[in-house]
This record gives structure tokens, C-alpha cells and sequence, in this order.
């Protein structure tokens, strides 16, 4: 991992952080299995193929040792190197949900500087869904504090305005929804109302759609907007899936302990999952041709690593 990481994990200089993610957005605009939109860029579903091993992950919020042990566990890094995986990020990604910590932003810069050099290494097997996270908008807060603003706010103060509006182009770029032959997934939620695959692929048509996509949760009496049942099955037809296709989500805790919940609501084979909590992560995966859940102790891998940096020969 620290040679694909160039080094110690930690945050890059200025000047590297924006040729790295300007190279990202490169590859963004040219970025494999997603149909083309009516703009002519990858649209907003990603149709991947069947023969790549998924590796999901949702809401890490700046938990870099989350990712990296991820990757450290099953061989899933090996399975990344070899072509035969591909790793879903379900957005998400950045602002820190500790108590105490919701206005620090360097983890979350170096989340993403992370991100950004896996999927330089492996350009046809890294994805990333987008979140409602996934924004400077001043709507992201999280009691009280405005982590959309405060996030662009750091990143002019640390790397320059070109870097602000690279992080902004790279939100722009992103699919909202990815499936395969045994999953769909996507940020939050099912769409209330019939769409179709057109609808997700020129998705910048369709704004309240990708609002649903990254915003909504499932139905409570207390919630009474929230997708259901009906609304999960019509989507798994939407994409041409098999009536009880595994549905992956994040977005929505179920309580502030767990990194996993099960059938939510009922809804067989519909999963929440949320891979920031500290001590444990989960994942999905396909294992033996089924999709299963993996849930893994969270190792200090980012210590490790630095560890190693004068290590000799």
C-alpha cells in the first residue's frame, strides 16, 4: 500500500494535490462502464461487468484507517492489482462525524488525496457514487456546523482556488448510481417515482432525481416522504435486476453503534451500510458467486505505514 500511495500517508503539497486530482478529473471524463449522456460525457450509472468482484464501502467520512484496512483484508488489494475487483465508494467520503471533530478537515483531505491515487492506480476498478456529502453547498451540516462551507473554505486557505473548483468539477463528474448482474447501489435511496436507465444516464436533466438518489431514507411514519418496499422493487426493474437483487445504501445510520443493518424495513436483500465507525468496518463483497457482508476490526494501519518510512532494506 505505501508504494501505491507514493510514500507515508499523509497529506500532499499543494501543488501535487491539484496535478493529482486534475489528472483524476482526465480520467473522469473518459471514465469506464458508464454510458455516455446526451452531453457526451459518462453519464450517471455505471453498469459494471459482472466478472469484477464489487468491494462496497459507504460514508467513510474521513476515516482513512476504515479504507486502509479495507484494502489490507481478504486479499481484496491483491484482487484490485490482479484486475478482478473493483472497489465502490458510495460517497461520502470526507467530514468527519466524531464528537469534537466536525470542523477538522485534514482528514478529509487526505481521504481524498488517498482516493484520488487509487484511482489513478487502478482507473477501471475504482468508483466513486456520489453523496449528498459531496458538496460545498451551506445545506451540509451536521449539528450546527456547516461542513459543506467549512470544507471549501479549507481547501482555498490550503491549496488554492484552482483546487476548490477541481474538487468541484470532480462532484460534477461523478455517476449516481452503479449496478451489476447481483447489485445496485447507490448513496441513499430508492426513487419515488418511475425513472428509467435514460433518466440515470443523463441524470443532469433530472435534477430532483439526483437529489432523491443522494438525500432521501426509507419510510417511517415520522418520515412519511421516505422511499418503500414498492419503490426498491420498481428500481431493481428499472435496471432489468432479478426481484430480490441485493440494494446497497449508506447515508442512513440505524443507530450509533452498528456498521451494518440488514432487510431494513423488512425489505429483503436491502442493506445500509456505514463504514465509519471507529473499531470496525463493513463491507459488501461476492463471495462463492452470492453478495455477502463483512464486517472487520479496524487495524491503525496509517500508523504502520509511516512506521516503515526509514525502515532499511
Amino acid at each position: 500500500m505505501r508504494e501505491i500511495f507514493g510514500g507515508p500517508i499523509e497529506q500532499l503539497p499543494a501543488d501535487e494535490a491539484l496535478a493529482l486530482i486534475e489528472k483524476v478529473n482526465e480520467v473522469m471524463r473518459q471514465e469506464a462502464y458508464r454510458p455516455h449522456s446526451d452531453w457526451g460525457l459518462p453519464g450517471g450509472l455505471v453498469m459494471l461487468p459482472g466478472s469484477l468482484t464489487p468491494i462496497l464501502v459507504a460514508d467513510l467520512h474521513a476515516q482513512v484507517d476504515n479504507l486502509l484496512t479495507v484494502l489490507s483484508q481478504n486479499a481484496f488489494l491483491d484482487a484490485l492489482e490482479d484486475g478482478s475487483a473493483a472497489l465502490i465508494i458510495l460517497g461520502d467520503a470526507v467530514h468527519c462525524e466524531e464528537d469534537g471533530k466536525l470542523r477538522e478537515m485534514d482528514s478529509s483531505m487526505l481521504m481524498m488525496d488517498l482516493i484520488f491515487r487509487l484511482k489513478l492506480r487502478f482507473p477501471q476498478q475504482v468508483f466513486y457514487i456520489r453523496g449528498n456529502h459531496d458538496s460545498f453547498t451551506e445545506d451540509i451540516a451536521k449539528d450546527g456546523v456547516p461542513q459543506g462551507l467549512l470544507w471549501a473554505k479549507e481547501l482555498i486557505a490550503r491549496r488554492g482556488h484552482a483546487y476548490r473548483k477541481a474538487m468541484e468539477d470532480f462532484y460534477r463528474l461523478l455517476p449516481f448510481v452503479v449496478a451489476s448482474t447481483d447489485f445496485v447501489a447507490c448513496h441513499a435511496a430508492a426513487p419515488k417515482e418511475d425513472v428509467s436507465k435514460e433518466m440515470l444516464v443523463n441524470i443532469h436533466r433530472h435534477p430532483g432525481l439526483a437529489i432523491e438518489l443522494v438525500n432521501n431514507r426509507h419510510f417511517l411514519p415520522s418520515r412519511p416522504n421516505g422511499y418503500t418496499r414498492g419503490d426498491v422493487k420498481r428500481f431493481r426493474r428499472t435496471l432489468d435486476l432479478q426481484k430480490h437483487t441485493t440494494f446497497i445504501v449508506g447515508h442512513t445510520p440505524m443507530d450509533s453503534d452498528s456498521t451494518l443493518w440488514l432487510n431494513i424495513n423488512g425489505i429483503k436483500s436491502h442493506h445500509v451500510l456505514y463504514s465509519a465507525r471507529v473499531g470496525q468496518v463493513a463491507v459488501f463483497t461476492r463471495i462463492g458467486g452470492v453478495m455477502v457482508p463483512l464486517i472487520y476490526p479496524v487495524d491503525a494501519v496509517t500508523t504502520l505505514i509511516k512506521q516503515l518510512k526509514d525502515k532499511p532494506a
